[in-house]
């Protein structure tokens, strides 16, 4: 389910750009060489790393991290747009209507948040190149797809679902179900609980230094897609 997320999501991060500076070289014989001055970057490389890491894992990073990152709102929304609508949409596979919708995609960020545990520090400090490590827990998606095949709560949502539209209700009729909607969230959630989890894993992150929106600079990934690739249990 999770390796349609974040392809596509890469060009608002990457349309930072880079930024590199280089010493003014004098052009006199004699005069001594005038040295750039020393680029400020704001923030922590570490914490910058986190709040990439979980904007492309569930689209919803902390607030410090989104700060240490230099991320506008704009940024954020950009790519939580391309994170969190195939979740909708594998929701809206059965009839639930917008608050049980709304109130499982909150349930399934929480629990990926606490199960994923992604930390970042930072292992070599340097001026232009520092290097984070990143480890997380993955969701092991090969492990997932089983469990749709065999989870009986999902095999019981299923069977109610068509005994009931065979019984002439209709998708709407079941949306405004409370009864409906409450034994469909339970069977979801029971479904997400026994999804198969990777042993955590380590990345190496190399930062560099972007110009935020602000016109500062920030530390981000040199590959974002890496990182992307790395939260979501891509190869």
């Amino acid at each position: 389910m999770l390796r349609k997320v974040l392809f596509g999501v890469l060009t608002v991060l990457l349309a930072l750009g880079l930024v590199g500076c280089g010493g003014n070289k004098g052009g006199d014989a004699g005069k001594k060489e005038e040295k750039a001055p020393e680029v400020v970057v704001e923030g922590t490389a570490d914490k910058a790393v986190l709040a990439y890491a979980q904007l492309y894992a569930y689209g919803d990073p902390d607030e410090d991290a989104v700060k240490a990152a230099g991320m506008t709102e704009s940024d954020i929304e950009s790519v939580q747009e391309q994170v969190i609508t195939p979740l909708i949409e594998a929701f809206k596979q059965y009839p639930l209507n917008n608050d049980s919708v709304a109130a499982m995609t909150t349930q399934y960020i929480g629990k990926l948040k606490m199960a994923m545990d992604i930390k970042a520090t930072v292992k070599t400090e340097d001026k232009e190149h520092p290097v984070v490590e990143l480890k997380a827990t993955t969701i092991n998606e090969e492990g997932v797809g089983k469990v749709v095949e065999t989870n009986t709560d999902l095999v019981a949502l299923g069977t109610a679902y068509g005994e009931l539209q065979a019984q002439g209700l209709t998708e709407e009729q079941l949306k405004e179900s409370p009864e409906f909607q409450q034994f469909a969230l339970e069977s979801i959630d029971k479904f997400i609980n026994e999804f198969p989890l990777n042993p955590e894993s380590t990345l190496e992150v190399t930062c560099e230094a972007v110009q935020g929106a602000d016109g500062k600079m920030y530390w981000a990934p040199q590959n974002p897609e890496a990182v992307a690739k790395f939260v979501t249990g891509q190869k």
